[in-house]
């Protein structure tokens, strides 16, 4: 075993992690509409109230939340381009509920079809997307559900819109985890606060979007995700806001109506804003230390970065009682490759540690060989 060596200790005013504090906010009345609810930091993932959150139920179109998730992710490494072609299959324009008419065999750009998805939950534009991305919307289902399954979820996936079909279910839990890795996805603020907008069709044609979230429109930092209703699911939210307080998320699955969903939601979040801070305490890449020793390197030193961000949340009050230590390898030997691991960051809450991230550096670090050896010397004789 490696042994490791207190580096550093600095007390720092920034954020916290809320423990046990947070099982002792006051939670009554929150999700009191809602049979299943749960409320989240989307930094963090931490959970700050919940209720039947891992009860599977059907959800509808909140099922849209993964296949958002999938394009955004295909969008972001490449694999689709906002600027694609989709030709609309006859399947996707066949799709019932909320849609927004797409023709069969009709062309349209990637980015329109997202934008109908975010905007106002278009089952066609759903359908037609899965389809660009994995062929059909057969083999974007096992996408979704291969998905669910590295994310940890308990979800079964049947289709890409929601609409209904047996067994397609997902929890409050699973959903504020998509939802949490959808958040961090820039693309999807370009139109998830659109309140009302047109879906402009080849030739001219328009088909009218209004938002199905509501709160974008009236709840301050409310800047999506999704909505859906059905006999089944009742009436579900997947809301997120933002404002200088962090990031939440609120969950609510089966309430008895439209409203009811909303108001559980706006309660929830105001919960979360008016008792809880959520920032960064590092960021990735971030400096946390300088000049560490290399033994038997061809560099005497090298300095020391963050290798993740490191989001946390707490209790509005507590910020103070946050504490940073940086703990490296007692002895760092050469050859180091850009990447490699040589300590971790401690955060601790009161005395306790919440987490840690890895120490890392940021370059080669070639064995001191004699060709090396010589190098040095005739660096510190020209330069000093």
């Amino acid at each position: 075993m490696k042994r490791f060596v207190l580096w550093a200790l600095a007390l720092i005013m920034l954020i916290g992690f809320g423990g046990t504090a947070l099982a002792e906010q006051p939670t009554a009345g929150l999700g009191a509409q809602t049979q299943s609810y749960i409320l989240m930091d989307a930094g963090s993932g931490e959970v700050l109230s919940e209720k039947n959150a891992d009860t599977q139920r059907e959800c509808a179109s909140v099922i849209k939340s993964m296949t958002l998730l999938l394009v955004l992710e295909a969008e972001d490494s490449g694999r689709l381009s906002l600027g694609d072609t989709v030709t609309v299959s006859a399947h996707a324009a066949s799709m019932g509920g909320t849609q927004v008419f797409l023709d069969a065999h009709s062309e349209h750009k990637v980015e329109d079809l997202v934008k109908a998805v975010v905007v106002c939950s278009a089952n066609d534009a759903a359908v037609a997307l899965a389809e660009k991305v994995a062929g059909s919307e057969e083999a974007f289902v096992q996408m979704m559900n291969k998905k669910a399954g590295v994310m940890g979820l308990n979800a079964q996936f049947k289709n890409a819109s929601g609409l209904h079909a047996e067994g397609q279910t997902m929890s409050a839990r699973d959903i504020a985890m998509v939802c949490k890795a959808l958040v961090q996805h820039d693309l999807l603020y370009k139109w998830s606060g659109v309140w009302m907008d047109y879906y402009v069709h080849p030739g001219g044609r328009e088909t009218e979007m209004v938002n199905t979230n509501r709160m974008v429109r009236y709840f301050d930092g409310c800047d999506g995700v999704c909505t859906g209703s059905s006999d089944a699911a009742g009436y579900c939210v997947a809301a997120t806001a933002k404002r200088s307080g962090g990031r939440f998320i609120y969950v609510g699955l089966n309430a008895p109506g439209s409203s009811a969903r909303f108001d559980d939601a706006a309660k929830a979040l105001d919960f979360a804003f008016s008792g809880f801070s959520a920032k960064t305490v590092v960021r990735k890449g971030q400096q946390l230390g300088k000049n560490l020793e290399v033994v038997g390197g061809a560099l005497p030193n090298v300095n020391v970065y963050a290798a993740d961000d490191f989001a946390m949340l707490v209790e509005k009050g507590r910020e103070k009682d946050i504490e940073k230590e940086l703990v490296l390898l007692e002895e760092v030997n050469a050859p180091l490759k850009e990447g490699d691991v040589v300590g971790y960051l401690r955060v601790l809450l009161g005395g306790e540690e919440v987490g840690r991230v890895d120490a890392i550096v940021k370059r080669n670090v070639e064995a001191l060989d004699f060709a090396n050896a010589i190098r040095r010397i005739l660096m510190w004789w020209l330069f000093g």
